[in-house]
């Protein structure tokens, strides 16, 4: 793992094809990134707070991960959908976590930095975490199926605060 003098990204994505046994891994070692979620973080962001039970499981995961619980946090988060809960890939995101923690200090805080709907069943969340050493960027993506509540599809975070801001 990266020492604190080397630039550090960590990248936690969740997706079902991340769970298959065919793993791509990038030249650093953590898992390839491939997600529909944007690498920049918009100018013009919307602060609108999620759907109830969607902002349920976001308070209760950041709280979990504030007090230490992050394996039992990162699994209620990922509960609802099977295909991201995978028992085999769940120690390596929690790890991802665990390590994030400890390169950047503990969580001392979180607020929600832009909500992007795409239509009516898919949002795009952006949450910035505040640390010792310099903030997280966290992004969720939840979809709500037909007749069914929302469900987290996606999970990333990294370092990447001040490079994805959008320049004028």
């Amino acid at each position: 793992f990266p020492s604190h003098d080397t630039v550090l990204l960590l990248i936690l994505t969740l997706i079902p094809a991340f769970a298959a046994k065919d793993k791509e891994k990038a030249t650093n070692n953590l898992p390839r990134v491939n997600t529909l979620i944007p690498q920049l973080l918009p100018r013009n962001p919307s602060a609108k707070p999620p759907p109830a039970s969607v902002q349920k499981q976001l308070d209760a995961f950041f709280n979990g991960v504030q007090a230490g619980k992050i394996d039992e946090s990162f699994r209620a988060i990922v509960a609802n959908n099977p295909s991201l809960s995978d028992p085999a890939a769940v120690p390596e995101f929690v790890e991802n976590i665990r390590k994030g923690l400890e390169v950047f200090g503990p969580l001392q805080g979180v607020e929600l930095y832009d909500q992007r709907p795409v239509g009516t069943r898919v949002i795009y969340l952006t949450y910035i975490s505040f640390h010792t050493k310099k903030p997280l960027r966290w992004q969720f993506v939840y979809y709500m199926p037909v007749r069914a509540d929302w469900k987290l599809l996606n999970l990333r975070f990294d370092d990447t605060v001040e490079q994805s801001l959008i320049p004028d």
